[in-house]
C-alpha cells in the first residue's frame, strides 16, 4: 500500500513531466514575440556580463551544430564550456530550452546578415545571391545530427519553418523587384518563394542529405543556384555568364 509521502512524490514527478513541454512552448512564444531577442532585458545587465553570455552562446552553438542536443547532457555541456550547471540554467531552464535559444539566435543572425548584405548589392541577381548567401555560409558546420535533432523536435522545427517563411517572403519581394526591372522572367513571385520554401524544407531532412551525400550548406547552395538561374531570361543569362567570365583569374578586358 502506497504511503501518503510516496503518492505525493509520484504526483510531483508527474507534474514535472507534464510541465516540461510547456516550458519549450513558452520559449518559442518568447522568441516569436520579442523581435530583438529580449534586448530590453539585456540592456539592464553589465557589458561584461553580456559579453560572457555571448561567448557561452557561441560555444553552445558550435557544440549543437556539431553534435545536436539529444546526445549531450547538461553536465557534459558544463564540462566542455568549463562552467557550472547553474550558469547554464541561468541561460535557459532545461537543455531543450537551451537548444531552442541557441537555434533562435542562430537563425536571427542569418536573417540579419542577409538583410545587411542585401543593402550592399544593386544588381537583382546579385541582391538575391547576397540575401541567400548567409543561409549557406552560416550552416557549413551544421551536421546531419543537428538536422536530425531539429527535424525530430517540433519546437525547433517550427523555429526553422518561421525562419524560412520570413526568408522566402524576402525572396518574393526581390523577385518582384527583378521583374519590374526586366531582369527576370515573367513568373509569379509568391510561387517562386513557395517553391523555394518547399525545396528548402525537403533538403533539410536527414534522409535526403544522406541519400544525396550533401551537407545542409551544400544543399542550400544548390537550391539557391537553381532558383537564381531559373529566374533569368535569355538576356539576363547572357549577362550573368559575362559577369562570371569577367571574374575569372587572369582575365583582363582590352
Amino acid at each position: 500500500m502506497a504511503t501518503r509521502g510516496t503518492a505525493k512524490r509520484k504526483s510531483t514527478r508527474k507534474g514535472e513531466r507534464n510541465a516540461r513541454p510547456k516550458i519549450a512552448r513558452t520559449v518559442e512564444r518568447s522568441a516569436e514575440q520579442e523581435p530583438n531577442g529580449g534586448a530590453g532585458r539585456e540592456a539592464e545587465r553589465s557589458p561584461s556580463a553580456l559579453a560572457r553570455e555571448e561567448r557561452m552562446l557561441d560555444a553552445l552553438e558550435e557544440i549543437f551544430l556539431e553534435d545536436g542536443f539529444r546526445r549531450v547532457t547538461i553536465g557534459e555541456l558544463a564540462a566542455r564550456l568549463r562552467c557550472s550547471r547553474t550558469r547554464l540554467y541561468a541561460l535557459a531552464p532545461t537543455k531543450e530550452d537551451l537548444f531552442l535559444r541557441v537555434v533562435d539566435r542562430f537563425l536571427r543572425r542569418i536573417r540579419s546578415l542577409g538583410d545587411e548584405r542585401l543593402r550592399a548589392a544593386s544588381d537583382p541577381v546579385e541582391r538575391i545571391q547576397a540575401y541567400l548567401e548567409p543561409g549557406v555560409s552560416e550552416t557549413r558546420s551544421a551536421s546531419a545530427t543537428f538536422s536530425a535533432d531539429v527535424e525530430s523536435f517540433p519546437p525547433a522545427r517550427r523555429l526553422f519553418e518561421r525562419h524560412q517563411r520570413e526568408r522566402t517572403d524576402g525572396v518574393s519581394r526581390l523577385v518582384a523587384e527583378g521583374m519590374r526591372q526586366g531582369q527576370f522572367r515573367g513568373v509569379h513571385p509568391d510561387l517562386v518563394a513557395e517553391v523555394m520554401m518547399v525545396a528548402v524544407r525537403r533538403v533539410m531532412q536527414p534522409d535526403f542529405l544522406a541519400r544525396a551525400n550533401l551537407s545542409m550548406s551544400e544543399a542550400f547552395a544548390e537550391v539557391g543556384g537553381l532558383m537564381r538561374h531559373g529566374l533569368l531570361d535569355a538576356e539576363g543569362t547572357a549577362k550573368a555568364a559575362s559577369r562570371a567570365r569577367a571574374r575569372l583569374p587572369g582575365r583582363s578586358d582590352t
